[in-house]
């Protein structure tokens, strides 16, 4: 699976987990976990092309550390953004900016786990 699959299929759990959030948030009478959750994937997508950038300079040159240094510094500068937003905003829980983050790294399980470690055609 490439990264292009990775991110088409991370879509399909974004979804699930929108509607998941949606029940959440009527039942609790509260939005703020589904914005949460839509800023963390938001976030996830962005530091995953980070990471395929990186990965790419790593495979063209093997002298690029200092790109590779700063493409980290920003991956967790950006994951502190969400998560400084999330505590300074009343409207986005933070619950749900985690649980964002977590979708492209749920999604490589889950595709893991349906096609037991071999590849598809498709």
């Amino acid at each position: 699976m490439n990264e292009k699959d990775v991110l088409k299929k991370s879509l399909y759990l974004f979804i699930i987990g929108c509607f998941l959030f949606i029940i959440i948030g009527i039942l609790l009478r509260d939005i703020s976990y589904l914005l949460g959750f839509i800023l963390g994937y938001v976030i996830n997508v962005i530091s995953f092309i980070l990471i395929i950038k990186m990965s790419d300079e790593i495979l063209k040159s093997s002298s690029s550390t200092i790109f590779v240094a700063m493409g980290f510094v920003l991956k967790l500068a950006l994951y502190a953004l969400g998560f400084y937003i999330s505590v300074k905003t009343q409207s986005i829980h933070i619950l749900g900016v985690f649980l964002g983050y977590l979708i492209t790294k749920l999604t490589i399980y889950v595709e893991g786990f349906v096609h037991k470690g071999g590849e598809v055609d498709g």
